[in-house]
């Protein structure tokens, strides 16, 4: 992970500058108290749940640490895919159990569970904690210079810094750039705050800037919460803005007990800053200098609300913010539903809270969810416009790809399904006579998991050609017992560098230090390797069963502990995450495990994230398990939507600025920067077919035929008779996503050699492939 950022020209933060345009009637002095503020007659409340969190009725510091798992339940329908575990099973004991070198920090509760590694607050959790979490429209950091605290930034799209060039290479939002900082008079050095957490689990994060257990600033994360929101417990509130107060003014705020104020910064953002404050307290606040407001007294449960919009109907949701997010979701038929319902803390006029939602969620949501829209727009760094929701919930519904299987699927109109000529068989047959009789068990030998996984997936669809294309059960016999022979290493763990059960993140590492293997054992790209073992496994399993074998039932629970590790679907399975590498509300996986990062998680292959989907769903179908099966089906549709957002550009996309999309794709996508390169070097055809790789049945659906062409028109068609490796195969490969003809002339033409082919990839699926579509 040798990746640099590209340098920031701007400056960290403005100069400290003079407060200006003072409400009518205050003095020059910074030490005036603000101006009074002052409430309307609110509507009437809707019934109130049993003592919310911020409105305490005593001085009990612990009265959160009782609460804070209060989480609405969302909707648990009989056939909710994410009901169940994979198994509760410890991880095998082949796998030899040891402690990570990064521990997991200290405060941090845990209550038994796997700690989640790739999430949108990871970096809080690793180096010196003080990278930024982003949760979109907000990034997040603690803040250990002359402003102590917990600094929230908001980046638009004005701000966002693009590299010179046409089309840019890349572009990022420029870090450090802080406009508020939730701190305390309580912390007089930086020595006297520590970072605690509780409640991690893959949608939402408790963060706690400590002086100790009884004084603390809780910061709830949660993706795509339209407040930053931080709740002061004994502590005396102190706001600071290094970017400096313009203006401040008290205006007429949504319902006796919250405070709201008008907040205009040097830089000309505009901020609505709601202050709730709990029954039977006061607090006053006045500004001490042009950077910051400080409160009067310490206060417990009070609600520290900032948003910058000042949309009137925002007021409907101030007092209340997600404490939580919880998960469940169907499939029926090609229709798959999910919801992310959010546990709500404090109470609001409307009995909501604000959300803001990324485009891909806005384009799949149910009608049910148009009602609770707002005029609200704020600008995410690298997804776009995001849209204000009033909501306890976010309700989706894809299309999902259901009926693809193993066999070839083509997205082109009138060719979804494979049809093979007598000339196409003889082609197909001809290259599998030589590549079924491959050493799969010494090219399989390798001190990596990725690698390793690459070729064992080969020679997996090569071996579903010869069982189910050219039907020789010959070449069946024979590659499907040196691939038995080759995975056998694997499920002893005799590989070259043996699997491990690390016990302090909880999941299978690669024996290699952080260097080795991609990053493996500090938990990079754990959906990329083990997904194509996954596959791998899939289709030699159904090869098997067909011929009357029972490899499955003797490797399932080998095969089963890869999958927990990247895709464990409940959380009663204790040894493993729940969904380590995807991101439900981002829509695709990050990659990046546990190496800080300036600009946060980020992911290079979206095609090898559609590989671990697949994997996941074609497991799913061979094993019998629906659930499963459901989950892949349902990943790939949410996938089919973001990944054309965010990762692969049309022509017409509108969604990323409009400068990079002549890239055709992000290269790597990160949450605070898209860059147009790859980590192991800048060649074109590296960049573009990053994102191809491996080209299955399922890459139709995701690549469609208008962006393959489009890419093969803009990017790859003046560079391929320049390509002389393993890349050119991929990118004809890809051709057979747009114009099947071409790329299987290519394959089975008298230039083709050898040394085309990807180590991942085979002319007998290439052949296969193309051929089934012209």
């Amino acid at each position: 992970m040798s990746y640099q950022r590209p340098p920031m020209p701007l400056p960290e933060e403005l100069s400290m500058l003079e407060i200006g345009d003072k409400p009518p009637g205050h003095s020059q002095s910074l030490s005036t108290f603000l101006p009074a503020f002052r409430f309307a007659r609110p509507p009437a409340l809707p019934p109130r749940p049993p003592k919310p969190v911020g409105e305490t009725t005593n001085n009990n510091a612990f009265y959160y640490d009782r609460l804070n798992t209060n989480e609405m339940s969302a909707s648990t329908q009989a056939d909710n895919i994410f009901q169940s575990p994979i198994s509760t099973d410890a991880p095998l004991s082949m796998f030899s159990r040891i402690s990570h070198p990064l521990s997991v920090p200290s405060n941090t509760t845990t209550n038994g569970k796997a700690t989640e590694t790739n999430k949108f607050y990871g970096n809080m959790l690793i180096g010196d904690q003080t990278n930024p979490a982003w949760t979109h429209p907000y990034s997040f950091y603690w803040s250990k210079d002359s402003y102590l605290g917990m600094a929230v930034s908001y980046i638009s799209a004005s701000q966002k810094v693009f590299a010179s060039g046409s089309p840019p290479e890349y572009f990022f939002g420029p870090g450090g750039l802080r406009s508020f900082v939730f701190g305390a008079v309580d912390f007089s050095a930086v020595d006297q705050m520590s970072l605690g957490f509780t409640n991690l689990t893959h949608l939402q994060a408790h963060v706690k800037v400590l002086k100790n257990q009884n004084q603390f600033i809780l910061v709830p994360l949660v993706q795509g919460m339209g407040f930053a929101t931080a709740v002061y417990y004994n502590m005396i509130p102190k706001l600071f803005s290094p970017i400096g107060y313009k203006s401040v003014v008290g205006v007429t705020s949504p319902r006796s007990g919250i405070q709201k104020y008008k907040i205009v910064l040097q830089n000309n953002v505009t901020w609505s800053l709601y202050v709730t404050v709990p029954s039977g307290q006061s607090l006053a606040l006045a500004l001490s200098n042009a950077n910051q407001i400080v409160g009067n007294k310490s206060v417990n449960g009070c609600i520290f609300q900032l948003v910058p919009d000042t949309n009137s109907a925002i007021d409907a949701a101030a007092g209340c913010y997600p404490n939580s997010g919880t998960l469940s979701g169907s499939v029926s038929g090609t229709t798959g539903q999910y919801t992310i319902a959010y546990g709500l803390s404090g109470s609001s006029n409307g009995g909501k809270t604000l959300m803001y939602a990324c485009p891909h969620h806005v384009a799949s949501f149910t009608s049910a969810m148009s009602s609770r829209r707002i005029n609200s727009n704020l600008d995410s760094v690298t997804m776009g416009s995001m849209t204000g929701y009033l909501t306890q919930s976010f309700e989706m519904q894809v299309n999902v790809p259901s009926q693809i299987s193993f066999d070839p699927y083509s997205a082109i109109s009138g060719k979804s399904s494979p049809q093979y000529s007598s000339s196409v068989l003889n082609a197909i047959s001809a290259a599998a006579q030589s590549e079924a009789t491959g050493d799969v068990i010494s090219d399989s030998n390798v001190d990596s998991m990725y690698t390793a996984g690459k070729v064992l997936a080969k020679y997996a669809w090569t071996l579903y050609a010869c069982q189910y294309v050219i039907k020789n059960q010959s070449l069946v016999n024979t590659l499907k017992a040196n691939l038995k022979s080759a995975f056998a290493r694997f499920t002893a763990n005799n590989q070259q560098l043996p699997l491990r059960y690390d016990t302090t993140w909880g999941g299978v590492i690669s024996s290699g230090s952080s260097s080795q293997d991609y990053g493996n054992s500090y938990y990079n790209d754990h959906h990329f390797h083990y997904g194509y073992h996954v596959i791998a496994a899939a289709i030699l399993a159904k090869v098997d069963a067909a011929n009357g074998g029972n490899w499955l039932s003797q490797n399932k629970t080998w095969v089963e502990n890869l999958l927990r590790d990247y895709s464990n679907p409940n959380s009663g399975d204790q040894y493993f995450p729940v969904f380590r590498s995807f991101d439900w509300f981002a829509g695709h996986s990050w990659a990046k495990g546990l190496f800080p990062s300036g600009d946060g998680k980020d992911e290079e292959s979206s095609s090898e994230d559609v590989n671990a989907a697949y994997a996941l769903k074609m497991w799913g179908n061979v094993t019998g398990n629906q659930n499963l099966e459901n989950i892949g089906n349902l990943e790939l549709g949410i996938m089919k939507g973001s990944l054309n957002s965010y990762f692969l550009y049309q022509d017409n996309n509108t969604v990323e600025p409009s400068q990079i999309i002549p890239n055709k794709v992000s290269g790597i996508l990160f949450e605070n920067k898209i860059d147009h390169t790859t980590y192991f070097g800048t060649e074109l055809q590296y960049i573009q077919m990053i994102h191809a790789i491996p080209i299955t049945s399922i890459s139709s659906y995701i690549r469609s035929p208008t962006f393959v062409e489009e890419e093969w028109n803009q990017k790859l068609a003046g560079i391929v008779n320049n390509v002389q490796d393993g890349w050119k195969g991929i990118i004809m490969l890809n051709r057979a996503l747009s114009n099947p003809s071409d790329s299987y002339n290519f394959f089975s033409g008298s230039g083709f050699s050898n040394n085309y082919l990807d180590n991942g990839q085979s002319k007998t699926w290439s052949l296969t492939y193309s051929g089934a579509f012209i």
